[in-house]
């Protein structure tokens, strides 16, 4: 009965480990910018930024188009982080991403809207401790990505480009 017991230990304690880790800590999901103004999300008087150089010929495009290929990661889109007022406007979501099979952050960032074109991009490096600190597999604390976009409202999805024809699912967020 004892040497089943000890058998069972290392179980029962990463078991009881699992059970303590804490996720990430996610944020609120504001439903609109002006709901994200109202919580405090900064808003600049300028105009969205330009999509990153890599990205900028695939705006417009179909996903599947550009991403032919399925790369896996685990992630989230956590917030609209900021709203641009100028010309055009637009937002900055905010999250984070891991690429499993490279056990690296996500470098780079698409979005694209309900009908799965492209209409937005940024990057990864944004600093991120709560990442590892919750999932201690991931092991870079600058998992953090910010990406652009020019539209103002409605459901955005964010994926992560694992491959040069890869992208992996990063979460889903509607303002």
């Amino acid at each position: 009965m004892t040497s089943k017991l000890l058998t069972l230990l290392p179980v029962l304690a990463a078991l009881t480990g699992l059970a303590a880790c804490d996720q990430p800590k996610w944020r609120d999901k504001p439903a609109s910018a002006e709901t994200a103004k109202a919580k405090g999300v900064t808003s600049d008087a300028v105009a969205t930024p330009p999509a990153p150089v890599w990205s900028q010929a695939m705006i417009g495009k179909s996903l599947r188009e550009v991403f032919p290929a399925t790369g896996l990661c685990k992630g989230n889109t956590d917030i609209v982080q900021k709203v641009y007022t100028g010309v055009p406007a637009g937002v900055q979501l905010h999250g984070w991403g891991w690429d499993l099979a490279k056990k690296a952050r996500i470098e780079r960032v698409i979005l694209v809207d309900k009908t799965y074109r492209i209409v937005g991009a940024g990057e990864g490096g944004v600093a991120r401790a709560d990442v590892p600190t919750a999932i201690p597999e991931i092991t870079d604390p600058a998992t953090g990505w910010n990406a652009d976009t020019t539209l103002k409202s409605g459901p955005l999805d964010a994926y992560g480009v694992t491959g040069d024809n890869s992208i992996c699912v990063l979460g889903h967020i509607e303002f």
